[in-house]
């Protein structure tokens, strides 16, 4: 069996990156994660990866200045830009191979992905097996799922008393 094709995700969103790492490990890939974009930077140059995909609204780096740093270092590294934004703000530097929506198919996500390397290794594309794909999806539910639990118990237990509070506070 040959060697799996390696990821470098990067986004501050931790709930986000877990269920990405998830959904690109089965679909066949070697995923390393970090929160930091300067973490980032800094694993890009100690390690070779076949593809980054990172988040474009983040502290201290946003995807575009991120992106540059990395193409300085590693041209031949495809980058995918994955974002919350439909779009990227206008004068954003383009530095990135691609460009998605994380509202977009993670499917055709992790498939640009393999075709990107593949392109630029000079190889042909991989095949996902069925039972794979399943498991991406039940791992993206899953954390969509964890998620929208996460922030129905933060609106139960903080948001009304939050709202209570500084309506008595402003009495």
């Amino acid at each position: 069996m040959g060697r799996k094709p390696s990821l470098l995700c990067v986004d501050d969103d931790v709930q986000c990156l877990a269920v990405r790492k998830i959904m690109f490990e089965a679909f066949g890939f070697a995923v390393t994660t970090t929160p930091d974009p300067r973490q980032a930077l800094r694993i890009h140059a100690a390690q070779k990866f076949d593809a980054a995909v990172i988040d474009f609204q983040m502290p201290y780096l946003n995807g575009a200045e991120l992106a540059k740093s990395m193409k300085i270092t590693r041209p031949e590294v495809p980058v995918v830009i994955l974002s919350g934004l439909a779009d990227l703000p206008q004068g954003a530097p383009q530095y990135h191979d691609r460009f998605f929506c994380k509202t977009e198919s993670g499917f055709k996500l992790a498939r640009e992905i393999q075709n990107l390397i593949a392109t630029q290794s000079g190889g042909g594309g991989t095949h996902v097996p069925a039972t794979k794909r399943l498991l991406a999806a039940a791992g993206i539910l899953l954390g969509f799922a964890t998620q929208g639990l996460n922030e129905v118990r933060h609106r139960l237990f903080h948001g009304p008393m939050m709202a209570k509070k500084a309506a008595v506070g402003a009495v």
